[in-house]
C-alpha cells in the first residue's frame, strides 16, 4: 500500500493518505459492520466482558506480554 503521511510544521504526523482504490475497500469492509450488533453482543456475553476488564487492567498495570508476542489465530 502506497501511503503518505501530513506533518505538522514540526514534522509530526498530522493524517494519511492512501490511494483511492485502497480506501474503497476500506470503505466497503467499514459500510458491512454493524457496531451496534457487535456492541450487544459483547454486552450480553459476561464472559467476555470479564475478559475484557482483566485486559484492561493488565494493560493498565504494564502486567502481560507485547501485543508483538501475541499470535493471533
Amino acid at each position: 500500500m502506497n501511503i503518505q503521511y501530513v506533518t505538522d510544521d514540526k514534522g509530526n504526523p498530522i493524517a494519511v493518505q492512501i490511494p483511492l482504490d485502497q480506501w474503497e475497500i476500506i470503505k466497503a469492509e467499514l459500510d458491512s459492520w454493524d457496531g451496534e450488533v457487535e456492541t450487544t453482543e459483547i454486552i450480553s456475553d459476561s464472559n467476555l466482558l470479564d475478559s475484557i476488564r482483566k485486559g484492561r487492567e493488565q494493560a493498565r498495570r504494564k502486567i502481560g506480554r507485547r501485543i508483538d508476542e501475541i499470535e493471533v489465530c
